[in-house]
């Protein structure tokens, strides 16, 4: 829904607006609390909810045209609400039978271990504050966690805060989505504050879409890329590396989040080959290099076409949120980026 009074304001001179400017300095309001109370997940679940819904209902009725169904909004909230738990489960049951025989609890000592043993390859100024075995790690730890133990709880009770706002940001996208939709077309019947406010919402729903998008499909053509490295040519040059499955999965995963994901996978990559052999390593650490930049252009390319964004500007951005707002803001980062940038060239602040 656009305002087409707001637009051509903008397009010949500002004039101040009380429904409109409010509507625009609440929306923004929302968004600051979200960054600076670490709502972000709830925001994003129900940004998904909210296109998902808006998706469906979107499929049912243009296949129903008879209009044999009598609640299209009632169906599509119950398919995207009790839906979406039946969607995690399946998923769970997939990954746990994809990485059969192969311990995540395993896995993080096998990362352990390989960590004190990368001291030999350091210089001995960085050598002596690397633990000198899995033993003293463990220690280290149990130290650091008996003097921060308040800050400890404090993870875990902000764990539990998150996953409830996340479920309730859900219900509200769900309810958003259906309400919105069943109100009626005609912009004349609806006050100016409606529409920016209405507006502004789904142009953000919209960003977080074409963003959602884009980011896993680059996350895909990366693990792709990774497994393809993992199962054939590390074999190939005589090196099996163990728990492959689990690294093309972290991979996938840690790739929805734009550039940090990317460290963190290849960091996860680049310790399990130096568990193998340390010419293992660093030819890992070389062939995800050359991935990273490759995927710098499919980044340029795939987020270009879905936001208009380059590369330069989406690490900009980035790293400015993750300074202002921590890493929630650098996960938020791309999704209010790319809402900006559609509302500057709605206004046509920008070609």
């Amino acid at each position: 829904m656009v305002d087409h009074d707001a637009d051509h304001d903008f397009m010949t001179s500002y004039k101040f607006n009380l429904p409109r400017d409010a509507a625009t300095a609440i929306f923004v309001v929302c968004l600051l609390l979200a960054l600076m109370l670490h709502a972000v997940p709830a925001l994003l679940a129900g940004l998904l909810a909210f296109v998902l819904t808006r998706g469906l209902l979107s499929i049912l009725r243009t296949r129903d045209l008879y209009k044999k169904l009598r609640s299209h909004e009632f169906i599509a909230s119950f398919v995207v609400g009790l839906g979406s738990i039946a969607v995690l489960a399946i998923i769970t049951v997939l990954v746990v039978r994809l990485l059969e025989g192969e311990s995540l609890r395993a896995f993080s000592l096998k990362v352990a271990e390989t960590i004190t043993q990368i001291k030999q390859f350091l210089p001995p100024a960085l050598a002596e504050y690397v633990p000198q075995s899995l033993f003293e790690m463990r220690e280290l730890a149990s130290d650091t966690l008996k003097e921060h133990v308040n800050a400890v709880a404090g993870i875990g009770s902000g764990i539990l805060r998150s996953l409830l706002l996340t479920v309730i940001g859900w219900i509200t996208g769900v309810l958003a989505a259906v309400s919105i939709t069943v109100t009626p077309t005609d912009e004349t019947r609806h006050s100016v504050f409606y529409r920016t406010w209405h507006r502004h919402w789904s142009m953000l729903a919209t960003a977080f879409k074409n963003v959602a998008w884009a980011q896993t499909k680059i996350a895909a053509i990366n693990a792709t890329l990774t497994g393809m490295y993992l199962l054939a040519v590390m074999p190939a040059l005589g090196w099996h590396l163990p728990y492959v499955k689990t690294l093309i999965l972290a991979t996938f995963l840690f790739g929805l989040l734009p550039v940090v994901g990317n460290i963190v996978s290849n960091t996860l990559i680049c310790t399990i080959a130096l568990s193998v052999a340390f010419p293992a390593a660093v030819i890992s650490a070389v062939f995800l290099l050359v991935i990273h930049k490759l995927e710098y252009f499919l980044s340029a390319r795939i987020q270009g076409h879905r936001i208009g964004a380059k590369v330069w500007e989406l690490l900009i951005v980035l790293f400015a949120f993750e300074i202002m707002f921590g890493p929630a803001g650098m996960v938020a980062a791309p999704v209010i980026y790319a809402f900006v940038k559609a509302e500057l060239k709605r206004i046509r602040w920008l070609n």
